[in-house]
């Protein structure tokens, strides 16, 4: 008789241990779903990857012409970002103040790439280049941040950089 009650505490354990066993598995193998905005997170990195890879003379807006046809843009061949960091050089080595063309530039080159509903905010080396607050950052939902470095050939004995070029959006 003695026996017969172990095999019963046997068994009974082994079918508690393949429960919490099953229950354990089916517990570690569910992910939470959490809603991610892709096209948000794409956003962002498609615009600073645009700003890293567009060549002068691939982009079309006025402003930009304007600049290559009053010399401010001499090399049609630099990508958007390397224009940015040539003038960012151009600004703070004092050659000339840049600041108004950086602002201007970086207008023209978001008006197609980011949503107007969404803010904007494009810093090189922490300074601020321009900013498109629609609205307060505190109170968005959603902010996305992504930076680049970038490197400018001056001259054939000087390359001035790096440079980081970081983009924040917000919704």
């Amino acid at each position: 008789m003695n026996k017969r009650g172990a095999y019963f505490f046997v068994i009974d354990a082994l079918i508690a241990a393949s429960i919490i066993f099953v229950s354990l598995i089916i517990i570690f193998s569910t992910h939470s779903i959490v809603p991610e905005s892709n096209t948000a997170l794409r956003m962002v990195e498609d615009y600073a990857d645009f700003l890293a890879n567009t060549r002068v003379r691939q982009f079309e807006g006025t402003y930009t012409q304007s600049l290559v046809q009053n010399g401010n843009i001499t090399n049609l061949d630099n990508t958007l970002l390397e224009q940015l960091t040539e003038f960012y050089y151009y600004n703070a080595s004092g050659i000339r103040d840049t600041t108004q063309i950086m602002w201007n530039f970086t207008e023209e080159l978001s008006k197609g790439a980011v949503v107007r509903q969404n803010s904007v905010l494009v810093y090189l080396n922490k300074s601020l280049i321009y900013n498109r607050t629609m609205t307060d950052m505190g109170k968005s939902n959603l902010l996305l941040s992504t930076k680049r470095i970038s490197f400018k050939r001056i001259n054939d004995t000087y390359v001035y950089g790096p440079i980081t070029l970081e983009v924040r959006i917000w919704v």
